[in-house]
């Protein structure tokens, strides 16, 4: 096990290091951050100023081994347009992500995980057939599509003349709670990869149904429901539980559509908003955390799974 976790912490530096040169290269090359600030012309001289108090004007190589070497000790840089610490502001827009990924990811286990049970329960019946149908039918629709749907369909809406949902695009004075925001975003990205945890249930209970663990608990007169859910289900629920690792990652590491959709205030509108405004410090302190999460989630999926099934280590 050992030189398992070597090998994959290896892999997964290998990754990041040449991930953020990639991101580092297509950032800077998107244009020169300094040559306008809204409609005004920066002087030549001004720019060249900036450039070199940026580090912008040092070779590629030059400028990737001071990221890193900074990124290392937790310096992201300066903001370019307000001047700010970029830590801080990842700082702001991070837990407002990570509270996003995991209520997503909660709509989306606990709903799947039900509904992949009950269409197993019910194999080949019209249940079977209305849950797995549905279920693709909505997941084969673009996450955007499904987004803009959701948002112009719901924001606004007052239950009880409460307002249950915000009105997108937001209005300069009104304020919303956390939960008023979190809402939409969360539902749109829980159902919108609702088919994979479906599938996935599916597919693993059927296996573990025909089980000879399964026959032995029937056997002794166990109710059905106690022998699907308390024996089946816990083992069934070990690929579901692997995938979802990845796509918490995948999910922390910036839903950039989904949080501009919503004006969600979490890492991917901060992305959205510091692409418009070519800010190339705030821009690469996303991308590189962005990855580093998701590589992160995908070595902990693959330790998750050597550690249950040890055979798994002796194939690399």
């Amino acid at each position: 096990m050992g030189k398992f976790l070597l090998r994959r912490t290896a892999q997964a530096l290998l990754v990041l290091l040449v991930t953020t040169f990639g991101a580092l290269v297509a950032i800077t090359e998107w244009g020169n951050p300094f040559r306008m600030v809204g409609e005004r012309v920066i002087p030549p001289e001004q720019q060249k100023l900036l450039n070199e108090a940026f580090g912008l004007d040092k070779p590629l190589f030059v400028r990737y081994l001071d990221f890193v070497g900074k990124l290392a000790t937790g310096d992201l840089g300066i903001d370019t347009q307000r001047r700010r610490p970029v830590f801080d502001l990842i700082s702001a827009a991070a837990p407002n992500s990570l509270r996003l990924a995991l209520v997503a990811l909660a709509i989306q286990i606990v709903l799947g995980v039900t509904l992949g049970i009950i269409a197993a329960r019910y194999r080949k019946s019209f249940v079977d057939l209305v849950i797995t149908t549905c279920s693709v039918v909505v997941t084969m629709v673009p996450l955007f599509v499904l987004g803009v749907l959701v948002r112009d369909t719901l924001s606004g809406v007052s239950v009880f003349g409460f307002e249950a949902f915000p009105l997108i695009p937001r209005t300069l004075g009104v304020h919303s709670t956390w939960l008023q925001n979190l809402i939409l975003p969360a539902i749109t990205l829980g159902v919108g990869a609702l088919a994979f945890t479906v599938v996935l249930t599916r597919g693993a209970m059927l296996e573990v149904l025909h089980a000879d663990f399964i026959r032995t608990a029937r056997a002794k007169g166990l109710s059905e429901r106690k022998v699907v859910f308390k024996h089946a289900a816990r083992n069934a629920l070990i690929p579901v539980a692997e995938l979802s690792a990845m796509q918490l990652g995948a999910l922390m590491g910036g839903t950039v559509l989904i949080e501009a959709i919503f004006q969600y205030p979490g890492l991917g509108y901060l992305f959205v908003r510091s692409l418009n405004e070519n800010n190339h410090p705030v821009m690469l302190a996303i991308s590189v955390y962005s990855v580093a999460l998701f590589v992160i989630a995908l070595m902990l999926a693959d330790i998750l799974t050597a550690w249950l099934d040890p055979r798994i280590r002796t194939l690399d």
